[in-house]
């Protein structure tokens, strides 16, 4: 399988939700909606059920979002990521034991897509190479063989901090939740009216349209179009992507991995996405095609 390495900018957070909620006005169980502004884009978390609970429970995922923000932020010169970017060619870097697991993650998703996910991609003029990144777990220090690579989360961040807050409200007993930040969406249990959380895609030709509606059952689910900001680059043609998919949107038990793959399978193009789907078959997708500028909708690992 061919593929070309590729990038979701940090920035890329300032992009328009690729979905769109859809709620139910009817009455139902209690619920709380909190949001708040972070990472450039907004975080929105609902929990259903009993409300000290949920508003204790939703105070520390915003702490979580904030510790998280100002750790791993590449355009912040205070961060660890930043401190990894400009010392880790030169001698091992300590961090935290949440950066070495992004980090580990990053590099599996990198070797999974065979570079079409690639951490280091941080630039059209900084090329790296995942396979340049040594991490020691134990000691929980990160070293760059090649001094030049650099190492940026957006393309994976929002998801990482999406699993750990399911991760808390798991461990808390809270069975009904979801958290969305910037599009980025995990759900579990159901909503406030019994039924499962469902999101909307939006039609990349008009924004107002809804084309696909998704129900999520204890899955996360995220979307790389070019057509929400051109962000994704492809250094093999050295120019940003601008081709037939529209937009990818993977659907997963976990959301790292959603989004891991939906930046991936935006460079990979339909045949080599629908290859690896085939071994993959508990990873859900859809993609958005231009057919003579008609957005046509694939989905593939569905079951009718």
């Amino acid at each position: 399988m061919e593929v070309k390495s590729c990038f979701k900018f940090f920035p890329s957070f300032f992009l328009i939700p690729a979905f769109s909620l859809l709620f139910c006005s009817c009455s139902g169980k209690n619920s709380l909606t909190e949001e708040m502004i972070l990472m450039g884009t907004t975080a929105r978390i609902t929990i259903v059920g009993e409300s000290a609970q949920a508003e204790a429970a939703i105070f520390e995922a915003f702490s979580l979002l904030k510790e998280y923000e100002k750790k791993m932020n590449f355009h912040s010169p205070d961060s660890e990521l930043s401190k990894i970017n400009k010392l880790a060619g030169k001698n091992p870097v300590k961090v935290s034991g949440d950066t070495i697991a992004i980090i580990q993650k990053a590099i599996n998703y990198s070797m999974i897509s065979e570079g079409a996910f690639d951490v280091t991609a941080t630039s059209l003029h900084q090329r790296g190479g995942y396979g340049n990144i040594v991490i020691d777990p134990k000691q929980r220090t990160v070293y760059f063989k090649d001094p030049e690579t650099r190492i940026d989360f957006g393309g994976i961040f929002v998801g990482f901090c999406l699993d750990r807050i399911a991760e808390r409200f798991k461990q808390a007993g809270i069975d009904n939740f979801l958290v969305d930040i910037g599009g980025d969406i995990i759900a579990q249990g159901k909503n406030a009216q019994g039924k499962f959380w469902r999101v909307g895609i939006r039609n990349p030709f008009n924004r107002n349209e809804l084309i696909e509606n998704i129900s999520l059952r204890n899955e996360a689910v995220t979307t790389s179009g070019n057509y929400l900001r051109q962000h994704i680059i492809d250094f093999e043609r050295d120019r940003l992507l601008n081709d037939d998919i529209l937009s990818v949107t993977v659907i997963s038990q976990k959301c790292i991995e959603a989004d891991a793959l939906a930046t991936a399978f935006f460079v990979m193009g339909q045949e080599a996405v629908e290859e690896f789907l085939k071994e993959n078959t508990d990873i859900k997708t859809v993609l958005v095609i231009n057919n003579n500028r008609q957005p046509k909708v694939i989905k593939i690992n569905f079951q009718n």
